[in-house]
């Protein structure tokens, strides 16, 4: 599989920036992978995710939230990033299902 590629969606408010994992033979489905108040995108337990998912055949979003983009500390802001990730992966990759993850 190949390795992820940076994403970043800057038409969105607050924009969207993280890892796009594409699996070799889609599914159709995605998932969104998120970290928790303490964590990035970077964290190995998402990429390992990231990549475990994309291997069975979902697109995966594993992204920064916007707390996190915008500073290294903070209570994060979940349910706009939800929806806009959300819309992007069904959207953008033609998925039929989505799952979205937050890990702390």
């Amino acid at each position: 599989m190949e390795s992820a590629e940076r994403f970043s969606d800057t038409s969105s408010d607050p924009p969207v920036h993280g890892f796009l994992h594409r699996p070799e033979s889609s599914s159709g489905n995605g998932l969104i992978l998120t970290h928790g108040a303490g964590g990035n995108a970077q964290s190995g337990l998402l990429q390992a995710l990231a990549e475990a998912f994309a291997a069975s055949g979902l697109v995966v979003l594993r992204c920064d939230l916007p707390f996190r983009q915008l500073r290294h500390f903070g209570p994060p802001g979940l349910r706009k990033l939800r929806a806009i990730a959300k819309d992007f992966v069904t959207q953008r990759s033609q998925c039929e299902k989505l799952l979205v993850a937050e890990c702390s």
